[in-house]
């Protein structure tokens, strides 16, 4: 965050932003674009968020309702804020029990270092500018922002779809003190004021949610849906909605999976090779594995990763769950996991064993096993401490 400074004479130029989005895509942020905070476009923003959060929708995530008037007026983040610079990052990959945006390097840091140098080149073509970076934990408004800045428009899943890239996209924002001079009165919406117009009569993704999490276009329940289950929810899972979660254990993407805009085979080849992020340098483990992952496997494992989110006790809950969706009888791999979940101290994790040996028929045989590694580990040395988080 760099200091704050008079405003007068700063001013987002046709042309700066030109040769700024141009240095943008050579280092990784595509489509960058800017709005004016006093966008009329965010009156409708901060209502929606406000409808959202009265309804008692954002359930253990705290941190919502915490920052509320912040996400409602970002110059509370960097004061004399005027504008936002927004860009997109494209991230691509299979279908899998980790959703795609989460099984490379951690996003966060990636985006932002791709930010300062957007911003070193910000301050070198306008000295006197005051800028904040924002990634994903800054409470802003992004895909608002991105929308309004004319990146693309709110489908009706809630992501933002960016032509040409489609929805897998993560963004990165950077607030500044500068004047974006372009009229404030355009808007990205259709005809009837509606985000989700592009989407024409297409309801595909809120059809596929296995949870049925929208109560409607745009208009999405996270207390049902996956990625908010698997992710952010701390407490129990309802068996009725961990029955509907398949093999899914960090996020999903089924929403985005059906969407139209995102069939596209030529997207790869739009995107610079400086824009994809890398890979993480360790493979998820399969499912048993997970379910079975000791507190240092779990450390290295999500080391670098945006899945460091989710405490590991939440990780096993969710590969046991998932587990537990299966059909056939268990593996020997995936009984072992079963048995150590049943043995241990967290209520959640035993639960959550408990359930996948029933609904797998192998009860009796995790119990049996469970109270043999029981055993072994009373007579083995001290077991390594547990996770902070535990």
């Amino acid at each position: 965050m760099s200091d704050v400074s008079d405003t007068k004479d700063l001013v987002l130029t046709p042309t700066l932003l030109a040769e700024l989005a141009a240095h943008a895509e050579s280092v990784g942020l595509l489509r960058l674009g800017a709005v004016d905070l006093a966008h009329p476009g965010f009156l409708a923003a901060n209502a929606a968020l406000a409808r959202f959060l009265d309804a008692g929708k954002a359930g253990d995530m705290d941190f919502l309702p915490r920052t509320r008037a912040v996400r409602q007026d970002p110059a509370q983040m960097l004061p004399g804020a005027r504008s936002v610079l927004i860009a997109a990052v494209p991230y691509t990959g299979e279908s899998a029990p980790v959703a795609r945006y989460a099984r490379g390097l951690d996003y966060h840091t990636v985006v932002h270092q791709r930010l300062i140098a957007v911003e070193r080149r910000l301050h070198a073509l306008l000295p006197g500018v005051a800028t904040l970076i924002c990634v994903d934990t800054k409470p802003l408004q992004e895909r608002s922002v991105a929308a309004l800045a004319g990146l693309g428009f709110i489908g009706k899943h809630g992501c933002l779809i960016v032509p040409g890239l489609g929805s897998y996209v993560l963004l990165g924002a950077i607030l500044c003190t500068a004047i974006h001079p372009a009229a404030t009165t355009s808007t990205t919406q259709g005809p009837t004021g509606r985000p989700w117009d592009a989407c024409g009569s297409c309801t595909r993704c809120l059809d596929a949610c296995p949870t049925a999490a929208f109560d409607g276009p745009g208009d999405l329940d996270p207390r049902r849906c996956i990625s908010y289950l698997t992710i952010e929810h701390r407490g129990p899972i309802p068996d009725e909605l961990a029955a509907r979660m398949g093999e899914r254990i960090a996020g999903c993407d089924v929403c985005q999976e059906v969407c139209p805009y995102n069939a596209s085979a030529a997207r790869e080849r739009r995107v610079p090779a400086a824009a994809w992020i890398d890979p993480a340098p360790r493979e998820v483990p399969d499912l048993a594995g997970m379910a079975a992952i000791s507190p240092s496997q779990y450390r290295a494992l999500v080391r670098h990763m945006a899945l460091r989110r989710i405490p590991r006790r939440h990780m096993r809950r969710n590969a046991l769950l998932a587990l537990g969706n299966r059909s056939a009888g268990p593996d020997p791999r995936e009984l072992h996991a079963l048995a150590l979940g049943l043995i241990d101290k967290d209520p959640q994790v035993v639960a959550a064993a408990d359930r996948a040996a029933g609904r797998r028929a192998a009860l009796e045989s995790a119990r049996a096993l469970a109270e043999q590694l029981q055993a072994r580990m009373l007579a083995a040395p001290a077991p390594e401490p547990p996770d902070e988080d535990q």
